[in-house]
């Protein structure tokens, strides 16, 4: 996905289905060819309802392994 140059059925679904939610999905870790790291990837949302309802259907999607909101930052 970072390069689209390897493109399955399973990561044409997920940018089909990102594109349709209005979803920009980026990489966690740009530039990185760890391949523990490059797996990652962050979309941001206008607000938690709009994250709820579009963490619900990535989870759905096959290639997602995990989709879930960020919880907030908290003091120490």
């Amino acid at each position: 996905m970072h390069r689209r140059a390897l493109q399955t059925t399973e990561t044409q679904e997920l940018m089909k289905e990102a594109e349709e939610l209005g979803i920009a999905l980026r990489p966690l870790h740009p530039g990185s060819t760890d391949p523990t790291l490059t797996p990652y990837f962050i979309a941001e949302m206008p607000d938690r309802m709009t994250a709820e309802r579009q963490v619900t259907r990535l989870q759905r999607i096959r290639a997602i392994e995990s989709a879930y909101i960020k919880p907030d930052d908290e003091m120490p």
